[in-house]
């Protein structure tokens, strides 16, 4: 990525951290230009979220002080790892009065899929076997939430999905799960990296959050945590 393609004399960008569960996202988007980081974080988003940021903003040549608002995953995902996010957005807000934008981990993870006729199930682990699954309609105007988000087995989840219609199913999910859920109604599972959360749907959720005037009181924006 050269560093050039960001200009914050044009257009700020948007820092966006997801944090929500295993594998840590990071995105810096200014409405043209985009650059992302990915890593498997598992429990370490703690020690390791301030490094990655560190190094996504100094590949762009970015500062904080350039940022024109911090886009945070808001969950459902597990409790340490979005406590780190929001623990860094915040903390970057508090210094700079940087705005920030909640997104949903949920509506992120369908997003990629949103531009075919499918309805999107995504999905975020919840442990033990168990997932957090929302169902989203692509339509003109956007996604609109099908069926709000729950905690289930994925043997559940596949159940309901039998009589669901045509389906794709997004999200991290084990191989177990995958083949379970490939296997129920009318189910179509792209491959595992394709079916992850990807950073670029945070930015762009992020971005027109931002520019929507979606920031609003950062106090008010908490996380969701995984609950049954």
């Amino acid at each position: 990525m050269s560093a050039a393609v960001f200009n914050p004399d044009l257009e700020r960008p948007v820092l966006c951290i997801d944090t929500s569960s295993a594998q840590g996202n990071l995105a810096l988007y200014d409405g043209a230009a985009l650059a992302t980081r990915s890593w498997p974080a598992e429990r370490s988003h703690t020690t390791t979220l301030l490094a990655e940021i560190h190094h996504l903003l100094e590949a762009a040549a970015v500062r904080i002080g350039d940022l024109a608002a911090v886009g945070v995953a808001i969950g459902p995902g597990a409790f340490t790892g979005l406590r780190a996010g929001f623990g860094v957005a915040k903390g970057f807000h508090l210094a700079t009065s940087v705005p920030l934008v909640g997104v949903s981990t949920l509506k992120a993870t369908a997003l990629p899929f949103a531009s075919g006729d499918r309805a999107i199930v995504a999905t975020v682990p919840a442990g033990r076997g168990r997932l957090v699954s929302a169902i989203y309609d692509p339509t003109t105007s956007g996604l609109v939430l099908r069926r709000a988000a729950h905690n289930s087995s994925v043997v559940d989840l596949a159940s309901e999905l039998e009589t669901a219609g045509a389906l794709i199913v997004a999200g991290e999910l084990a191989d177990d799960q995958a083949a379970l859920l490939a296997d129920a109604g009318n189910v179509l599972l792209p491959p595992r990296p394709l079916r992850m959360r990807q950073p670029a749907a945070l930015a762009e959720l992020a971005w027109h959050g931002w520019k929507a005037g979606e920031s609003g009181d950062a106090a008010a924006i908490e996380p969701l945590y995984l609950s049954r």
